[in-house]
């Protein structure tokens, strides 16, 4: 059985209610298949479709037309079969903050469940009867409610089947072309869109009126004007695709008729600043936008999300443009672009004027520091703090700005993001202008030498600043006596500009900007005067002549962007945002922070919706190209903490950037999207190089390990008594297998890299060990060296003294006369043998001395011979060792093209015996 309860359990929970409107409640319920035609005549009377499930749907009215409608359904249901049953009763329409639309309906009704019959049944609440709403043909009539209905005294509906029960809905639709009709570009423009327009108006049959270029259609039914919506939108989007440059962007709003006759003044007659208006993007009212049903979307204006009426206005364009044109969901604060006229000299606010704007007293600030912190921002964050602003500006006006100022946080942040789009035409930024020289364009603070001269004009600057609406007389005598007395001097003459500014007389403001530029020395301050000349024109609406002006300071200083992206917001102040959107890109393409400067400008509050939508794809675009960089970010921290030691300086310094990394890519917002991409790969460059570096010092180390191995095996490898070296060859072979490994193995892979710097402390210890072992190895081998030396030459020398001995002296005592040595003879006598006993003695000791001084001449030379040929033969079985490898991987691998080969063939022959 159909029950209301279930239907009303498909509508969302609101928390917080945005918009609300008192109304009627049509609950359905049929049999089998519902008759189009129901529907179709619920919403050609303004109903609005909520939900349905299973045989039975809800459709809200804001007005008692809904009677009308349920009275030419019952007509027809005299005629033909409907086997429906209908309630209507009171209920309340709520909207969500994100539109989500839910009922209010009295808790008695949601507990019914009914089952329709053969025939149209409709049931109206008593509520509904006792109010004014006699309609000529409608009668109730009471009878008690069926079994499952709610326990009231209904009635049912009769209609007299000869009154048409036509819909009090009526419409009118107003066009007005942007820009000079006087201009060139506007007659053709608007004439090829007018024909444009005047084609679908013939088509439809709708009633029109053309006088002083405004467009007034009247509209009958709700049919026709969702029929003229959809034609005009669609016209108007294949234009701009198809034929952009005869496109002529126009504004319009729908209206309803409340008794307004359909005549030529129909135009003056309503309450619209027309030059506030966005072109392309139909305005009304959020009631009527509802009612256009499906194939439409609603766009909030301004973005503020102030609306709180049913009756407050919006944009709607059609749902298949909206789907793939989303507009970035910026919230803007009401308070800062509600107001009219061209807005505040000075921030461009329009909610208050310059002799009270906040930027008088502000101090100089540092816009890179501001865009910079914006660009950290967010874009909840920066939606929150617009409802801060909101909240605050909206109970303390003015006072609101100083108090959000002197906080700290992001709605500070913001507002003061907010003041300095506009800075360079604000007092505050008087002394930077005044105190920079030649050509050169102010930057940041710190570029400039911000020492006041002796000149009174600084105190004049600061009494403007301070200056009220009571204050302004004086401060213009002041001002001009000062001018009178230092006629040369082109300050006094620009600060009585900003006081004519306040005083709101833009023609002497001019006037004085004008002779201040042409007393001014410096190019650059010439420039300012005449941008300042410039920001008047905007200020006052001339819009054409503002960007004229800006154009020929942007020809001298082409490095200062401000003065393009002015010339953008008075296109766009102008309505023709449609135009900007390329220019725009570029500039947000040299400078990524002018596109947060658009979303928070209020100036440009006409083009908002346009410029959002058109920047949503570029948002889209770098949101996920940074959502990509995620993984990387985290890879390259799982990088840092494997290839380095938590206490490492480049892991603490690169693990911080990663950590701050990491927390910007979770920023939403267009300015981090784009410093994700371009520090990430900054850091991973720098990351591989250090890598890459640590690779390097611990290949050198292994280097080093391997120069002092071979060092101590070139000490040790002539030593005697090998089995002393069982223990020392032991620590040997184990550095060795280590170093061995080490070089064959690839540093790059991040776990061969961690054993290879694990090794390193084994290694030293082992090195250690060996070079302490080595020095009592290289005392035994020295002096076993040192001693068998010795030795030899010691038994060479005295064998010879021996030899020459026992053969000299028996020689002498024979042949001694002879060879005329008889004297020799005589000292010999008879003690021959005494004699030779002392010369053995003397032989022995000249042979140990002889031997000794010659081993200490030749041993280290020796010793280096033997280290030399143990070293050679060692290499040469190396390259023995070295080349039977070679030889044995060549067999090994003829071996396997060889086995190869015959697997090949036999896979050929194979095929062809199976063939």
């Amino acid at each position: 059985m159909p029950r209301l309860g279930d239907l009303l359990m498909r509508l969302p929970t609101i928390k917080e209610t945005r918009m609300s409107a008192q109304g009627y409640v049509v609950w359905i319920v049929w049999h089998t298949d519902l008759d189009g035609a129901v529907n179709q005549t619920l919403q050609d009377y303004g109903g609005m479709h909520i939900t349905n499930t299973g045989k039975q749907s809800l459709w809200f009215f804001f007005t008692s037309d809904i009677l009308l409608a349920l009275a030419r359904l019952v007509v027809w249901g005299k005629f033909n079969p409907l086997p429906i049953t209908m309630e209507l009763f009171p209920a309340k329409l709520l909207l969500g903050v994100r539109r989500e639309i839910s009922l209010e309906i009295e808790t008695l009704l949601t507990q019914q469940e009914i089952i329709p019959l053969s025939d149209l049944e409709v049931w109206i609440h008593p509520k509904i009867r006792q109010g004014d709403l006699n309609i000529p043909g409608i009668s109730y009539e009471k009878k008690g409610g069926r079994q499952g209905m709610a326990n009231l005294p209904w009635a049912g509906l009769d209609a007299d089947v000869r009154l048409p029960y036509t819909s009090s809905h009526g419409w009118y639709v107003i066009l007005r072309p942007l820009g000079n009709p006087l201009d060139k570009n506007f007659q053709t423009g608007w004439r090829f869109m007018y024909t444009a327009i005047e084609n679908i108006l013939h088509t439809n049959k709708l009633k029109f009126l053309l006088h002083e270029n405004f467009v007034m259609i009247s509209v009958e039914n709700l049919r026709a004007l969702r029929i003229w919506l959809r034609e005009l939108l669609t016209r108007c989007n294949a234009i701009k695709a198809e034929q952009h440059d005869l496109y002529w962007p126009c504004v319009s709003a729908v209206i309803d008729r409340k008794g307004m006759h359909f005549s030529v003044d129909l135009h003056s007659k309503v309450n619209f600043l027309w030059d506030n208006l966005v072109p392309d993007f139909p305005y009304m009212s959020y009631r009527n936008a509802y009612l256009l049903g499906e194939g439409f979307a609603i766009q909030d204006l301004r973005f503020s999300g102030d609306q709180t009426s049913m009756d407050d206005w919006c944009n709607v364009v059609l749902d298949d443009v909206a789907n793939a044109q989303r507009a970035i969901p910026l919230l803007m604060a009401g308070s800062l672009t509600g107001g009219s006229g061209g807005g505040c000299f000075y921030c461009g606010v329009r909610s208050h004027e310059s002799t009270v704007c906040p930027t008088r007293l502000m101090a100089p600030s540092n816009g890179e520091s501001i865009w910079r912190a914006l660009g950290n921002m967010d874009l909840e964050v920066i939606n929150e703090s617009f409802r801060n602003i909101e909240s605050v500006l909206s109970k303390n006006k003015l006072e609101g700005y100083a108090e959000i100022l002197s906080s700290n946080g992001p709605t500070s942040t913001l507002l003061k993001a907010i003041l300095e789009t506009n800075s360079s035409s604000q007092l505050r930024t008087v002394q930077k202008y005044w105190l920079t020289r030649g050509r050169e364009f102010p930057g940041g603070q710190e570029q400039i030498n911000l020492v006041r001269d002796e000149s009174g004009v600084w105190e004049c600057l600061d009494d403007l600043a301070k200056t009220g609406h009571e204050g302004q007389g004086s401060m213009e005598k002041e001002l001009q006596t000062a001018v009178a007395r230092n006629p040369r001097e082109p300050r006094y003459r620009t600060l009585l500009g900003f006081l004519y500014v306040d005083k709101n007389d833009p023609t002497r403001a001019m006037n004085s900007l004008k002779e201040a530029s042409a007393f001014t020395a410096s190019p650059l301050l010439q420039a300012w005067n005449e941008y300042l000349q410039a920001r008047i024109s905007e200020s006052q609406a001339r819009y054409p002549e503002a960007i004229e002006q800006y154009g020929a300071v942007l020809r001298v200083f082409p490095q200062w962007r401000d003065l393009e992206y002015r010339q953008l917001v008075c296109k766009v102040k102008m309505g023709f945002a449609e135009q900007i959107l390329g220019p725009l890109r570029k500039m947000i393409h040299d400078d990524p922070t002018f596109f947060n400067r658009c979303l928070i400008d209020p100036e440009l509050e006409r083009g908002h919706i346009l410029i959002l939508t058109s920047l949503a794809p570029m948002w889209s675009e770098a949101e996920k190209n940074a959502e990509a960089e995620k993984a990387s970010i985290q890879e390259l921290s799982y990088q840092l903490q494997i290839w380095f030691d938590s206490e490492h300086p480049v892991s603490r310094r690169l693990g911080a950037e990663l950590k701050e990394l990491q927390a910007l890519s979770d920023i939403k917002n267009y300015v981090a999207f784009l410093q994700v991409c371009k520090l990430r790969p900054l850091i991973e460059k720098e990351l591989l190089e250090h890598i890459q570096k640590q690779i390097e010092e611990l290949q050198e180390r292994y280097k080093n390990y391997l120069e002092h191995l071979q060092l101590i095996r070139d000490e040790a490898s002539w030593f005697p008594f090998p089995k002393i070296l069982r223990e020392f060859n032991r620590a040997f072979n184990e550095c060795a297998g280590i170093i061995n490994w080490a070089f064959a193995s690839n540093f790059k892979e991040v776990d061969s890299f961690q054993r290879a710097s694990s090794l390193t402390g084994k290694l030293d210890s082992l090195l250690r060990d060996l070079k302490r072992k080595l020095k009592f190895l290289r005392v035994v081998r020295d002096t076993t060296l040192f001693a068998l030396t010795l030795g030899r030459t010691f038994f060479w020398i005295e064998l010879s003294g021996l030899l020459l001995s026992f053969i000299g002296v028996p020689l002498v005592v024979i042949y001694g006369d002879e060879i005329k040595l008889g004297w020799l003879r005589e000292i010999l006598g008879t003690q021959q043998w005494e004699i030779q006993k002392v010369m053995i003695i003397i032989i022995s000791v000249m042979a140990i001395g002889v031997a000794a001084l010659r081993t200490t001449v030749v041993f280290e030379k020796k010793r280096d011979k033997l280290l030399e040929e143990a070293r050679v033969q060692r290499e040469k079985m190396q390259r023995m060792r070295l080349l039977r490898l070679k030889k044995q991987r060549a067999a090994e691998q003829a071996a396997k093209e060889k086995e190869d080969e015959r697997m090949k063939s036999m896979r050929v022959e194979k095929r062809m015996n199976s063939s």
